[in-house]
């Protein structure tokens, strides 16, 4: 640790001493510009108040960079951001003295900040080379000024928007007067300043890493455990990278870089039991946890391998299920279309330990089942259910529970037939895509659908559209029998509501039930046609009556039978 190098200069200077890469293993460039995160406007407004007020200097936080062996690069541990959006800004700055011709200012900027110019190769070499994610792209984009590098990555639309957001303010600074740009570029150079830590090696860079952060944000927790495993995985560090790459890049690809972290939790919460991302509860359960070389080494390999698992959870195309049943298949599907997140873990748990392709199939149909049945009567607050949902991913996971039938033994709060069937005979369904899924697969079970009648969920609502028999905004005239209040009320049951195709419901609208009756005289589907065979009028008592009949086939529909 003697070898360890402090230095406190204007963050201008670092960079034009230096040349700088990110490694492969960092995140991608992450500073946004919305409305909720503003970290670039936030940076140049506060730097805007520091020059206008004559500051002798802005501290902008520690930087901790690594001696890359045998090169003269200095790998950047902590800092990109800040980094990468200054470089950003003085690009702005270049451009704009090029605009106006001004090719030695212009120039100037380039040399000293952006990039060193390679005679023999005769092109320009970026004093920061971004991580593999964002090299070629941050390179033409930001240090060739050129736009022909399409954006394909969330990260390659962070940094066209944090230069639209410098470029604005280059242009905000030159109304005022060139001179001013000038004076921003020398701020940068000598004032505004950063505490540079180089350390000799990337073991003491992690180390560092996990206790310095002075940039204002709170550090992303997936940083905090990289970091922390990096720190530990001693003579395993490149495999452990190596994994660590793979597996964030098959997240990223796949789901978007903030799912990276939610994988993490969900594989941690199905081995250990919910573990939550809050006060950094999810990294400190894994530092605690795992301490040893090789344990590091068999907990990133074990990420990684899962990944494939965790992605086919998803995705019920992907060819991992090509090996399944149709069925498992159509039950992924459907979980995936009713947007449920906290059955995730007992999913992987189930698909890693059952390698009996009939139980993971009946074990998906009872999480279906579960799923749909807490949705329907609330039984369990989100919390409460996702505990519920990780304790039993847990069993699965030490092998406790090892079959289906195990699996439905174990289910304890799971609602019963009547509870069930008491919820669904009063049951609201104010979202469209879920009425139109239950009405689906209550149809489904109606006319003897299969095995698998809770499957139907196509959500096209261009095919398959829901209809509001008493209508949400009844026509003036029509409708007398039921008052704006019992509208409001009633317009949601599930009773009041049916499915029929697209192009018959949109003209039906807010007509009269008899004009709407001989309608569905004509559907091909059941439930809508008894509509118009079962019922003279609509009013209250026949919603009722209606919603009695549906909640019947429903207790059917999503039911608890294992059927091997």
């Amino acid at each position: 640790m003697s070898e360890i190098k402090f230095e406190i200069n204007g963050i201008g200077k670092l960079i034009k001493e230096h040349q700088f890469t990110v490694p492969n293993y960092q995140r991608s460039y992450k500073w946004e510009t919305d409305k909720d995160n503003r970290h670039v406007e936030t940076l140049l407004s506060d730097l805007s108040k520091a020059i206008d007020n004559n500051d002798s200097e802005y501290f902008l936080g520690t930087v901790v960079l690594s001696k890359k062996e045998g090169t003269y690069e200095l790998e950047i541990v902590d800092g990109q951001q800040r980094i990468t959006t200054i470089v950003i800004f003085l690009s702005a700055v270049r451009d704009y003295f090029r605009s106006k011709a001004k090719e030695q200012s212009a120039n100037s900027i380039q040399n000293d900040y952006i990039s060193n110019y390679d005679t023999r190769n005769e092109q320009n070499v970026g004093k920061l080379k971004l991580g593999n994610q964002d090299r070629t792209f941050f390179q033409k984009f930001i240090i060739d000024n050129k736009s022909e590098e399409p954006a394909v990555k969330e990260s390659h639309h962070r940094i066209i928007k944090a230069k639209e957001v410098a470029k604005k303010k280059v242009t905000a600074i030159s109304t005022l007067s060139e001179a001013q740009l000038h004076n921003w570029k020398d701020f940068i150079h000598d004032k505004l300043k950063v505490v540079s830590i180089i350390v000799p090696s990337e073991s003491n860079a992690f180390t560092l890493f996990e206790t310095l952060n002075d940039r204002g944000l709170i550090l992303a927790q997936t940083d905090l455990l990289k970091n922390y495993l990096f720190s530990r995985a001693a003579d395993y560090l490149d495999e452990v990278q190596v994994m660590w790459i793979e597996m964030t890049a098959k997240i990223e690809e796949e789901l978007g870089e903030a799912n990276v972290l939610t994988y993490i939790k969900h594989f941690w919460s199905s081995r250990y039991g919910l573990t939550r991302e809050k006060n950094k509860e999810l990294y400190k359960a894994i530092s605690d946890a795992k301490k040893s070389a090789t344990d590091v080494r068999d907990f990133v390999k074990e990420l990684n391998d899962d990944t494939k698992l965790y992605l086919a959870i998803f995705n019920h195309n992907d060819k991992y299920w090509a090996e399944h049943t149709e069925n498992s298949k159509k039950y992924i599907e459907t979980l995936n279309y009713l947007e449920i997140e906290p059955y995730r873990p007992l999913a992987l748990s189930i698909l890693k330990r059952f390698t009996n392709k009939k139980e993971v199939e009946l074990s998906l149909k009872l999480i279906v089942t579960w799923v749909v049945r807490n949705l329907i009567t609330g039984s369990l607050g989100g919390g409460a259910l996702e505990n519920e949902y990780t304790e039993l991913a847990k069993r699965v996971f030490k092998s406790e529970l090892t079959t289906s039938s195990d699996f439905r033994s174990a289910l304890k709060n799971i609602p019963s037939d009547q509870t069930f069937k008491d919820k669904l005979l009063t049951a609201t369904v104010g979202k469209e895509k879920f009425a139109r899924y239950y009405l689906r697969a209550i149809e489904s079970q109606y006319r003897g659908g299969g095995t698998t009648p809770e499957c139907i969920v196509d959500s096209d609502p261009n095919i398959v559209d829901l209809e509001h028999i008493l209508p949400k905004k009844p026509k003036e005239g029509e409708w007398t029998n039921f008052s704006n209040e019992e509208v409001e009320e009633f317009k949601n049951r599930l009773g009041n509501l049916t499915v029929m195709s697209k192009k018959k419901n949109s003209d039906l609208k807010s007509e009269s039930f008899e004009k709407k009756v001989e309608v569905y005289k004509t559907s091909d589907i059941q439930i809508t046609k008894d509509i118009a065979e079962k019922y003279s009028e609509w009013s209250l008592e026949n919603i009722i009556k209606r919603q009695e009949f549906l909640a019947d086939i429903a207790v059917k529909t999503w039911n608890l039978k294992l059927n091997k």
